[in-house]
């Protein structure tokens, strides 16, 4: 895998578009385009900017595609806290849908003790 192409999956991976990642490393959007898109290949700048503001990056990765992406799994634990909210929120939900449905069924019983 060339460096343009590790580029692009690590704008995936760290789940970003061309434009949130250009802004996260002070990288102009149009070189970024020009990098991923594989047009031209990032300067000693370029790639000083990625490692300075993505510290999770692997830089034996990055330069020469040797090794893991990230450095200590920090990419990991932001993709499993991420889950863990997103399943948190899930779970919060679920509580106040069957909150919900008790009330009524309890005005259900109610109605029938009426009748």
């Amino acid at each position: 895998m060339e460096i343009n192409q590790r580029i692009s999956t690590l704008i995936d991976k760290l789940g970003y578009n061309k434009s949130t990642f250009a802004q996260k490393t002070g990288i102009s959007q149009p070189i970024i385009t020009h990098i991923t898109n594989g047009r031209n290949n990032p300067g000693l700048e370029v790639i000083q900017k990625i490692l300075t503001n993505c510290q999770e990056v692997n830089p034996d990765w990055l330069i020469l595609g040797i090794g893991e992406m990230t450095l200590n799994n920090k990419l990991n634990r932001k993709l499993i806290n991420d889950l863990i909210s997103d399943i948190n929120n899930d779970y919060l939900k679920l509580i106040d849908e069957a909150n919900i449905l008790k009330d009524k069924i309890n005005l259900l019983q109610e109605m029938l003790q009426k009748a």
